[in-house]
């Protein structure tokens, strides 16, 4: 009978065996493998019998067994109810007497694995509701583990909630101030002529230093029969500079021609880059300003539209839009300036329209245009994502675009909401302030906040009324946001004469804070005036609220000397009315209803030589303006109206209609010395207008006294869609000098540095700088606020602990933050809630240390503990689609982490035999090996020798 034989299997590291066989390739060793054995030889010290297995030094993690799904959805129902996600009684430690670290690191995974889960919970196919519940869930729990980390002591390690770094660069750049200007491209040689400057070239440029200005005259004639290439026109005009003694010049600006491709049969084909073109460059000398006229204008319209198809599958529940919001210029008559010569590769391009600039693409709805007195030109737009260079907080914003007469952009301004904003009036006074309104919902900070505002009585939901007043170089002045309980907005604003006194009109479902008026019902007008107090804040002179029982929007704001005037859809019909604001409380004088606007709208008021002139659309033929003086055509129809400013009826009150036969649209009105322009989107046809596209813009300029149509444009866009959605007028902004790339009036920079000026960073958002432990110093971002007196704010704040520099990378500026010492440690933390300033900084939370780098160790070099950094950012969230996939990778990462630090841990935990570390010094050999491995060498050497014949050699053994 045969027994099964007991055998005892001892663990082994098989690694190790595996290193005692080397193997050769050598054409001599015949298949035989050697063994180095050498290193099993006990030496004559040996330690006492090992054969014991080792006791594990740490406890199991909770990592080792995967969460199952019910465990999944207990964690979800559970930070659902309010239940805290962090409980360090609930950390299970299998190993009697193991640190407490282990508790701390365990019980931080398990509030990060319900972070997961609550991420998981919210992937799809989930209510609206559903979503708000897990995003705050997961907001709630972020914040408990982020208290739990900050008050939790480990003697360890260290753990902080955000990243770890020897030094910091925030990634918001502000653009240095420039002397020069870059046109256009002109042409792609220096030496032939240039067909931008044939003919009549004549313009003037005033060089003005220390108030004292130099008329420099250019007038390309001066040539004679030389060719005017760039460099010999070139050649002239610093001529005339010089010897009119200025240090301004003019030189060439190459761009370099681009790389092609082209794909035929599935193959990319590279083909010759595009010839380099050649721009004019305006150097500004020191101190000087330059200015350029000509003597010869024409009129120009500016035009703010969108063009492309808005639903290409003709699904409205599908999101394929496919448009580009433009900013469009047209010169208006050929009297004493040649028409615009059309620019080579520029599409849909009409006669008369001198350029055609596709904005960035975070550019939304334009909403409002003016031009200002000196010649540049104001959009006020929604914007979304990033606007040049400058990211939007929340989902969208209002941005202040200011650009010259060449289309060549001056600056941008966000107005910084938190959550969602929209710009809806702009405003440009006679001293160059600029004022926009419009509606915000969420947090504004920096504002001066109203009594009633939705925010302050916790509708976040609720929109709210927000006034910009913006200085003569772009930089705010002050934001006021004056709302009521319910929604609210401001639709319109406008200034007093002398641009010290804002006038604003919105509507309101509430009564408004400060209204001596009750609300009639619906949604009511309200009218406010601000003016800048001595302390630089908004003071409100009065507000009143106006309307009906119904829904009343007004439309429209104009201001004449004492008297306010204002035009509003109510209950559909068009409302004009009139206020005396002499005495510093509005007065209701007269009120004028021109009758039902049959699902029309109002687009825009104006004041005009005594009268006022109202534009929009209607499908009624009737309207009571006065006399019809150009009859409507059918469907829906564009009107001017002009009434006396007394709003009665008078001989000289009259409409014009504009449209054809299908459904015309006004959507915008624009009156410049006594030109009455309108804007808008063309049915099918329009008088002397034959048909572009499939949806075309129009621009008419009207005599509406005699029912004449002075000027009119007919063009479209990408796909054959365009729709215009504002317009400005400058009867003097077309010349020369639009052929040249140059502006009329001064070449402006922006100069500005303060960073709410460059970015949506707002006064009074905060982060905090300190050390691991400790409240640390809260830094607040004042209004003007700069870079350079930003860093020492941080400076200051760390206790000189960090060195905070503003770093030159070409163009740009940035923040860079260093350890100022070795045993330096400086966390930086976020502000709280919508108030935190380093999102929009680009400043990481989390820790800037020094280090010391020994052999391949690094370490902390203030002589403590690791450092582990989970990089988790307080504005972590799972709000959307994009925020809930980065919170993932973020969640997932600091999972990792927590693992590292746990091995670091064992790490240290594991006990080191001396003569292992003496061996591991030595190059891995020698040390002490255990009883069982010494009994079965001994086994092993004895077979060997019976299969070598005795050979004693005890260290090396060869297999046939």
């Amino acid at each position: 009978m045969l027994r099964a034989r007991r055998v005892m299997v001892s663990s082994v590291n098989n690694s190790y065996l595996l290193g005692l066989f080397s193997t050769t390739n050598s054409a001599d060793s015949h298949g035989i493998i050697s063994m180095d054995l050498s290193s099993l030889i006990a030496p004559s010290s040996s330690s006492s019998d090992s054969s014991t297995p080792s006791k594990p030094v740490a406890p199991t993690p909770p990592w080792n067994s995967s969460e199952t799904a019910d465990q999944s959805n207990s964690n979800v129902t559970a930070a659902l109810s309010g239940q805290a996600i962090i409980n360090e009684g609930a950390a299970q430690l299998d190993l009697p007497g193991a640190s407490t670290d282990y508790r701390k690191l365990f019980t931080m995974y398990q509030g990060l694995s319900t972070l997961m889960d609550l991420a998981n919970a919210a992937s799809g196919g989930i209510s609206p509701q559903y979503q708000a519940q897990l995003s705050k869930a997961f907001d709630s729990g972020l914040s408990q583990l982020s208290q739990y980390i900050d008050t939790s002591s480990l003697s360890g390690l260290r753990v902080t909630q955000g990243t770890t770094a020897t030094s910091d660069t925030a990634t918001l750049a502000i653009n240095k101030p420039t002397s020069s200007y870059i046109t256009p491209p002109l042409t792609n040689s220096l030496t032939a002529d240039v067909p931008a400057f044939d003919g009549n070239v004549v313009f003037n440029i005033g060089v003005t230093l220390n108030k004292v200005t130099t008329n420099v005259p250019i007038d390309l004639s001066n040539l004679g029969a030389q060719p005017r290439s760039l460099a010999n026109v070139i050649g002239y005009i610093n001529s005339q500079l010089a010897a009119a003694g200025v240090q301004t010049r003019v030189a060439t600006n190459r761009i370099p021609g681009q790389a092609q491709t082209i794909t035929a049969g599935g193959t990319t084909v590279t083909l010759p880059p595009t010839s380099d073109q050649w721009a004019l460059k305006i150097n500004v000398g020191t101190s000087e300003t330059v200015n350029f006229s000509a003597p010869q204008t024409a009129g120009a319209v500016y035009v703010g539209q969108t063009v492309g198809n808005p639903d290409p599958d003709n699904n409205p529940a599908t999101s394929d839009s496919d448009t580009r919001d433009q900013l469009v210029k047209f010169q208006t008559d050929t009297a004493n300036v040649a028409a615009p010569p059309q620019i080579p590769g520029q599409a849909n391009f009409t006669p008369g329209r001198v350029f055609a600039e596709n904005l960035d693409t975070g550019v939304g709805t334009i909403h409002a245009m003016q031009t200002g007195a000196d010649g540049s030109v104001y959009m006020l737009a929604d914007v979304s994502g990033s606007v040049e260079g400058q990211s939007v907080q929340g989902t969208q914003d209002v941005a202040l675009l200011k650009y010259d007469s060449a289309g060549h952009l001056i600056y941008t301004r966000t107005l910084g909401a938190s959550d969602s904003a929209s710009g809806l009036g702009l405003a440009v006074s006679s001293t160059g302030q600029v004022a926009v309104v419009g509606q915000v919902t969420g947090t504004l900070n920096g504002a001066t906040n109203g009594a009633l505002n939705s925010n302050e009585t916790g509708e976040a939901d609720q929109t709210d009324s927000f006034t910009t007043l913006y200085d003569a170089s772009g930089n705010e002045v002050w934001t006021d946001r004056r709302g009521a309980t319910l929604q609210d907005q401001a639709n319109q604003v406008t200034f007093s004469a002398d641009g010290s006194t804002v006038y604003v009109a919105g509507q309101s479902q509430s009564s408004m804070p400060g209204s001596s008026v009750n609300p009639q019902g619906g949604y009511d007008g309200y009218i406010e005036a601000l003016q800048t107090s001595a302390t630089g804040t908004p003071h409100a002179v009065f507000t009143q609220s106006y309307g009906t029982a119904g829904q009343d929007t007004p439309k429209g704001l104009a201001v004449d000397g004492n008297t306010l005037f204002t035009a509003s859809v109510e209950s559909g019909h068009a409302v004009l009315r009139s206020f005396d604001i002499s005495s510093g409380t509005p007065v209701l004088s007269n009120t004028r209803d021109l009758g039902d606007l049959q699902g029309g709208s109002i687009s825009g008021l104006a004041v005009n030589n005594g009268q006022l002139v109202v534009a929009g659309t209607t499908s009624n033929p009737a309207l009571s303006a006065g006399t019809v003086t150009l009859a409507a055509s059918g469907g829906s129809d564009a009107f001017a109206a002009q009434v006396d400013e007394s709003l009665n009826p008078t001989a000289g009150d009259a409409i014009a209609y504009y449209g054809g036969t299908g459904n015309d649209r006004a959507t915008a009105l624009s009156v410049s010395n006594g030109q009455v322009w309108i804007g808008g989107q063309a049915g099918t046809d329009l008088p002397g207008q034959a048909p572009v596209g499939t949806k075309d813009g129009f621009l008419a300029e009207l005599d509406i006294a005699n029912g004449t149509i002075l000027n009119s444009q007919r063009f479209t866009g990408k796909d054959g869609m365009a729709a215009p959605t504002a317009i400005a007028v400058d009867t003097t902004g077309s010349s020369i000098l639009d052929r040249l790339g140059l502006p009329k009036g001064n070449l402006t920079f922006d100069t500005s540095q303060q960073l709410s000026s460059q970015s949506t960073l707002r006064a009074g958002e905060q982060f905090v700088v300190g050390g691991l432990t400790g409240p640390g110093v809260t830094v607040t971002i004042d209004p003007g606020e700069t870079l350079q007196t930003l860093a020492t704010k941080i400076q200051r704040a760390s206790g000189s602990q960090l060195t905070a520099t503003v770093v030159n990378t070409g163009t740009q500026s940035q923040l860079k933050l260093t350890p100022a010492f070795g045993s330096s440690l400086v966390t930086l933390t976020g502000g709280p809630g919508d108030k935190n300033a380093l999102p929009t900084l680009g400043l990481p939370e989390g820790l800037i240390s020094g280090t010391v780098t020994v052999g391949s160790t690094t370490s902390p070099a203030d002589g403590g503990t690791q450092i582990f950094g989970l990089g988790l950012a307080s504005t972590l969230n799972i709000d959307n689609a994009a925020q809930l996939s980065h919170a993932k990778a973020v969640v997932a990462s600091a999972q990792g982490v927590i693992r590292k630090a746990y091995q670091a841990l064992v790490t240290a935990a594991t006990p080191v035999n001396p003569a292992q570390a003496s061996a591991a010094a030595n190059g891995g050999t020698g040390g002490t090996v255990p009883q069982y491995l010494s009994n079965e060498l001994a086994n092993l050497q004895a077979g060997l020798a019976r299969l070598t014949g005795g050979n004693s050699a005890p260290s090396t053994s060869t297999f046939a």
